[in-house]
């Protein structure tokens, strides 16, 4: 190749390497120094252009001239090498890490591509980011719907809490009134247990106490099922009387313990408003007298009967029971003895004393009624054997009737024996 052919191909590759640096310049922008290097260099790959353009003379100082030129382009751009080097080191820039003579090899399609390539990675991230973006709108819209879902829930409890807490004081209310009677009750209650003299009319019950008319109802209802007729089923069965003795016998015992702790009772009374009349009675060892006379203050009366009713089960029903049949065989006097000391007879009369006694200690006293004639379905059944469309005149009671208090409430029927 000759040498007018190098210099061509020199001056288009200068020419080239010029317009790659404007092309550089134009798509990197660069600091001013740097843009400052490349406007120089430019200057000088055109000077030499055109200095190689100028028609040659004959001599052979020329060429040498224009191969001195192209060296000190070359030194120069060497220069310029260093010096941008030095400049990028400097900025720390990374994404002009490749050197100048990669550029220049490469050239502005180089960098066109790379710009390609860099647009597209933002078209993705932009594609992804664009996709977030409707999650997120999703996510969102899922949000409201859940908060005004929220809101209207809030909305309802509240309302529900006002009602509830509506209630809440009328039932606070309700309570105050409830605590206000109660204290009334109480009070009421109070007054009715404190030794003061009661009308006979028992409206009601001291619950603590175990002796009390409801319970001695119930226990009287098992005298009958139990202990009578047990005692009866022995008499039946030991002795040759007819069911019409037998029965009139066992209801004698009843009321006549009755009549007996009655008695007790009132003795007992008496005896004490004669000690509290005359306190050297008991150091005289004299017998309090029981004619009636003397009488308790009203203010100690319901006292008296509270101390009997805690002690009920003090009371020695031997002696009670053996009076009250002492009594019967009076009554009976055709009897034989053998027939009151049956073991069985008895143990009911103990339980009856036991029972009466409980009745005479109430406060007013319990009744047991035996003096009814004629029958009535309300306060009387008959015995099993006796004709209810016939029945009419009363013969005798098989089963006392039981009042809560003298011409008071019927507790428990009666069982009679009619004609």
């Amino acid at each position: 190749m000759s040498a007018t052919a190098k210099k061509q191909d020199l001056l288009v590759e200068a020419k080239s390497f010029c317009d790659g640096l404007s092309n550089v310049f134009l798509m990197k922008r660069r600091d001013p120094q740097t843009r400052n290097l490349l406007d120089t260099a430019k200057r000088l790959i055109e000077s030499l252009s055109a200095e190689n353009q100028k028609p040659t003379v004959g001599s052979h100082g020329t060429p040498t001239r224009s191969t001195g030129g192209m060296g000190q382009l070359w030194v120069k751009l060497d220069e310029l090498k260093r010096e941008n080097e030095e400049l990028r080191k400097h900025r720390g820039s990374s994404h002009e890490d490749r050197s100048p003579s990669t550029k220049t090899q490469h050239g502005p399609g180089a960098e066109l591509n790379k710009v390609r390539l860099e647009n597209e990675s933002l078209k993705t991230k932009l594609a992804k980011h664009e996709k977030t973006i409707k999650e997120l709108e999703t996510v969102n819209a899922n949000l409201q719907e859940q908060n005004k879902s929220s809101k209207v829930a809030l909305e309802t409890t509240q309302r529900s809490m006002e009602t509830v807490l509506k209630e809440y004081r009328l039932m606070e209310d309700s309570v105050k009134c409830m605590k206000s009677e109660n204290d009334t009750l109480k009070q009421r209650v109070t007054r009715s247990v404190k030794p003061l003299p009661r009308l006979d009319n028992r409206q009601v019950e001291n619950l603590s106490e175990k002796c009390r008319p409801s319970n001695v109802a119930v226990a009287y209802n098992s005298l009958e099922s139990q202990q009578w007729i047990e005692a009866k089923e022995s008499l039946e069965d030991n002795t040759e009387y007819e069911e019409e003795i037998i029965l009139r016998i066992l209801c004698s015992i009843l009321v006549k313990t009755y009549e007996c702790c009655t008695d007790v009772k009132e003795a007992s009374k008496s005896t004490i408003a004669e000690i509290i009349n005359q306190p050297t009675i008991v150091v005289s060892n004299l017998q309090a007298a029981s004619n009636g006379k003397n009488k308790l203050p009203e203010e100690l009366t319901d006292a008296v009967g509270q101390l009997y009713r805690k002690h009920y089960h003090n009371i020695d029903t031997d002696v009670i029971s053996q009076n009250a049949l002492s009594r019967v065989m009076k009554e009976f006097s055709d009897i034989d003895d053998s027939c009151l000391n049956n073991k069985l007879v008895v143990a009911y009369a103990k339980e009856s004393a036991n029972l009466a006694w409980q009745m005479v200690i109430q406060q007013p006293p319990m009744c047991l009624s035996v003096q009814d004639t004629k029958f009535n379905d309300d306060y009387h059944k008959l015995w099993w054997s006796c004709d209810q469309a016939r029945a009419s005149e009363i013969e005798f009671f098989v089963w006392p009737a039981l009042y809560d208090y003298k011409n008071g409430n019927l507790l428990i029927k009666g069982c009679v024996f009619t004609n």
